[in-house]
């Protein structure tokens, strides 16, 4: 099989989600459709189905254009938002797979033609949604049994950790030879270099025992 990836993303319903306006998350949506830009209008239709009976959030007015009893198709204009996620899918030419709104967030399923396209999409999402979390990925193969690829959530180590470990990438800590000792990065961190070696300890504890279980 091919090199694709399958990734499931966890969002804040809030902005720069096009929903904050419309739905406060409380109440389960799925079938999510999109068109748009509109032209020079440069909005954005969303349909969505969820309970007959919603009640929209904020100041938003989405309208009912099928009632299928107990459940409701419904529709709202927003406009197109430079960084809603769905326009950070936009920019890579890959569309929403599935999106759906259960447990006060928004889910976006994606399909990644290989890792640079999967980690730029993922970079996106961070920049406008630090909140971001990724719940899935899998790897095209014959089963999902035989993918190998992890979830590894970021969020898991501390800001100081990230920023200790970036520094270090970045200075070729990690490289064959190093480019840069626990002492040199420690200096350019301003910390002690036991306090560097501490903070890389612990961060690739997190990230081993997520890799290795």
């Amino acid at each position: 099989m091919g090199p694709g990836i399958r990734a499931e993303v966890s969002l804040p319903v809030s902005s720069p989600s096009p929903f904050a306006e419309f739905v406060d998350g409380s109440t389960p949506i799925y079938s999510v459709a999109r068109s748009g830009p509109n032209g020079d209008a440069d909005t954005v239709v969303y349909e969505f189905i969820t309970d007959r009976d919603f009640q929209g959030a904020g100041d938003g007015d989405a309208d009912v254009v099928f009632d299928y009893g107990a459940k409701a198709a419904y529709r709202f204009e927003t406009p197109c938002r430079g960084d809603s996620p769905f326009t950070v899918l936009d920019r890579h030419g890959i569309p929403a797979a599935e999106t759906t709104i259960r447990d006060g967030r928004l889910i976006v399923t994606f399909h990644a033609a290989d890792l640079p396209s999967l980690r730029s999409v993922l970079d996106g999402f961070q920049e406008s949604c630090p909140d971001m979390k990724v719940l899935q990925l899998l790897q095209s193969s014959s089963t999902p049994e035989e993918s190998d690829l992890v979830t590894v959530d970021r969020s898991d180590l501390t800001e100081r950790q990230r920023e200790v470990l970036t520094a270090a990438y970045e200075a070729g800590y990690f490289d064959h030879p190093k480019g840069a000792n626990a002492g040199e990065v420690a200096d350019s961190l301003g910390i002690d270099r036991s306090t560097f070696s501490e903070h890389v300890a612990a961060a690739q504890r997190k990230l081993l025992s997520t890799v290795l279980e």
